[in-house]
């Protein structure tokens, strides 16, 4: 499998290292010379250094016809004109980015990325398993504490657990 990283910094420092022993090839473009230069030093990839969401940079970086393009920038407009131009211009069938907005996840997937990753909505979903689960629990287990231990008549273990947190948002009613 071929595989261009677009963008990012410990992401995409991380994925090459992830990719190396799987991938074909690994190419990393990224706007930061310092950076590239850091990943250069790293990674036995081809690093480049430009703006990737230019269709010169990404076809002088010679990924036309790749398997993967995986779109890292800090910037949903980017990551779609990433994927677009790869798509539309590159010939690579599999676009993978990350989105900053959740709502973007539905957009983008209607535009043709093949996957749209809103560490948002999937962080949002991990927290929310996490309380379910300490919620199931006994309070004195999740505290590593034994014997009893009092709540209000109106407080479940996992509002105990938070304590005074609540006070930073909405207040309950």
């Amino acid at each position: 499998m071929r595989v261009a990283i677009v963008g990012g910094r410990s992401r995409t420092d991380y994925l090459m290292a992830t990719l190396a022993e799987n991938a074909e090839e690994v190419v990393a473009i990224n706007n930061d010379r310092a950076f590239c230069e850091y990943l250069a030093s790293r990674h036995d990839s081809t690093v480049v250094w430009g703006d990737g969401t230019k269709r010169e940079i990404l076809e002088d970086a010679g990924i036309a016809g790749f398997d993967v393009i995986v779109a890292l920038t800090g910037y949903d407009a980017d990551n779609l004109a990433i994927c677009q131009v790869a798509s539309h211009f590159l010939g690579i069938r599999r676009q993978l980015c990350i989105v900053a907005n959740p709502e973007n996840v539905g957009v983008f997937r209607q535009l043709g990325v093949t996957a749209a990753i809103s560490g948002t909505a999937t962080l949002a979903k991990a927290i929310q398993a996490a309380l379910d689960e300490a919620s199931r629990e006994p309070i004195s287990t999740m505290l590593g504490q034994s014997g009893p231990m009092a709540f209000y008549d109106d407080e479940t273990p996992t509002d105990r657990l938070l304590g005074s947190w609540h006070l930073l948002g909405k207040d309950r009613a």
